[in-house]
């Protein structure tokens, strides 16, 4: 196998996993910084799913959450422009009386307003009433402590390649659990400071503009995952 030849065919890089602050308030830059730290790691689309819960709901209305949730993002946006930089939104959803936290691709800021109701449900109901053909519902992360794997039937798969390094995301248990289920796999930095930027890139043959690219290339599994330079290859073909 030639691992040059599959880095140039697989040729753009995407971030799968980032959070800015003050949305994410575990972030520790604002979304214009973390613009700049991307486009300095050579990415070409930075997902950011900043995470939305029911701490973000205190004091605030629907429509004060949607506008506040959405604020990163359009700010992240509006530093790209004139840049090679795609911006793409994502979520990290997290429903009342877990610790479970599920990633979302696939989606339009119209969509945070569906979900923000569905925070007070369940894996279960918020699959059933959101999940569409354009969309991709993933269990991030779901071997860390405290989390339990999400039954079958309620999400599309899960985050396989996690390389936060705050956290134990027994990424060895992941991809046995990805590989004995037939799962769809994601990856990515969980970027939150400086020095841990896209230490794990999902490659691709195309160019990912937005969401909807995000999510149609991790359904269509025709990628690779570049850790730190190193290639994982994450499906049998």
């Amino acid at each position: 196998m030639d691992l040059r030849k599959i880095i140039e065919e697989y040729s753009y890089k995407t971030e799968l996993h980032a959070h800015s602050n003050p949305v994410s308030a575990c972030g520790k830059f604002p979304a214009e910084e973390v613009v700049k730290t991307y486009i300095a790691a050579g990415c070409d689309t930075l997902t950011l799913t900043n995470h939305l819960t029911e701490n973000h709901m205190v004091a605030r209305s629907t429509e004060e959450l949607v506008e506040y949730y959405l604020s990163d993002y359009y700010k992240a946006c509006e530093a790209a422009k004139g840049t090679d930089l795609n911006v793409a939104l994502g979520v990290e959803i997290r429903f009342t009386g877990t610790v479970n936290d599920y990633l979302v691709y696939g989606v339009c800021p119209d969509d945070i307003e569906k979900m923000i109701p569905l925070i007070k449900t369940d894996i279960a109901t918020f699959y059933r009433e959101f999940k569409n053909s354009k969309n991709v519902i993933l269990h991030a992360h779901p071997f860390r402590k405290n989390m339990e794997p999400t039954p079958i039937g309620h999400v599309d798969g899960i985050e396989t390649f996690n390389t936060h390094p705050g956290h134990n995301s027994r990424i060895a248990l992941a991809t046995r659990l990805a590989r004995e289920n037939d799962f769809i796999v994601s990856g990515g930095s969980d970027f939150h400071e400086e020095g841990r930027q896209a230490t794990c890139l999902m490659r691709t043959k195309q160019m990912l503009r937005d969401s909807y690219d995000v999510a149609e290339a991790i359904k269509c599994r025709d990628v690779v995952f570049d850790v730190s330079g190193h290639i994982v290859i994450p499906y049998l073909y």
